[in-house]
């Protein structure tokens, strides 16, 4: 739940777009606050020193693997390396929607100078919503028509007439969500200078936080509503296939040099 409200905070943001760039490799790169930085078609980013200030975002395409490597690197607060799989299609009439995007794989390696907090996101889309059904029309219900007619000796005697109502039509049928896309892999390769990081607690000093779950489902439709007389249309399922999560492979290049 921290998570995600995290990454809902960021995405309220007024986001600029840097200029996307073939390069793949920088001596030094500055993302400005609130930047996204776009990595070019090859996926790939090296850099000597990245500095990311804060709430800036490295996009990845989820089509490829990407890979980053940073020698050094300086992480303001609520900083996002993201690669999440973009959201499904809705469902529309004769046509169906479309599940979620995969997340694509990332492969990190940064060796942080600083840090205050930063997202890795290979999270799957989310997947298009089902088809509402239409409410069929009202048509009008049986109803009693109120008569007075004269008795025997002129006296007024109220009778009632049955009226006959005319059907409705059916409500239409509604389909399911489609499900989101799987969760990309994340390979993470980190070191750090005088401190240590803290994992999956967002509101920790020096966090990261790795999102890799498959995306959420679509919304169901609802189906619609018959008239008089007619039946309510139901919620067709479809067949979905199933999505799973990312995989996670940490490795403290700390450790390893201690072991050098």
């Amino acid at each position: 739940m921290k998570n995600n409200y995290l990454l809902t905070c960021l995405m309220l943001l007024p986001v600029w777009c840097s200029a996307q760039s073939d390069q793949t490799h920088y001596a030094k790169l500055e993302i400005k606050e609130k930047e996204v930085f776009i990595v070019g078609p090859g996926n790939m980013l090296t850099v000597d020193t990245l500095i990311m200030h804060d709430r800036s975002t490295i996009k990845f395409s989820s089509d490829t693997p990407g890979v980053l490597k940073a020698n050094v690197a300086l992480v303001g607060s609520k900083c996002e390396i993201s690669s999440r799989g973009v959201n499904g299609l809705d469902s529309e009439l004769k046509k169906r929607g479309t599940r979620g995007g995969n997340g694509g794989d990332l492969d990190i390696t940064m060796h942080f100078d600083k840090l205050k907090s930063l997202t890795i996101d290979t999270r799957g889309g989310t997947g298009g919503d089902g088809l509402d059904g239409k409410n069929g029309k009202n048509g009008i219900k049986d109803r009693q028509e109120k008569k007075i007619i004269k008795g025997p000796k002129g006296e007024d005697i109220v009778t009632y007439e049955l009226i006959p109502g005319t059907r409705g039509t059916d409500g239409t049928n509604a389909t399911t969500g489609l499900p989101g896309g799987n969760g990309g892999n994340i390979i993470f390769t980190y070191s750090t200078k005088k401190f240590i990081p803290v994992f999956n607690h967002a509101k920790a000093r020096n966090s990261i936080t790795l999102l890799h779950t498959v995306g959420d489902a679509g919304r169901d439709g609802t189906p619609g509503k018959g008239g008089f007389q007619s039946a309510d249309g139901v919620l067709e399922h479809i067949k979905k296939v199933d999505s799973v999560d990312g995989q996670i492979r940490l490795y403290n290049a700390n450790m390893a040099s201690a072991h050098d």
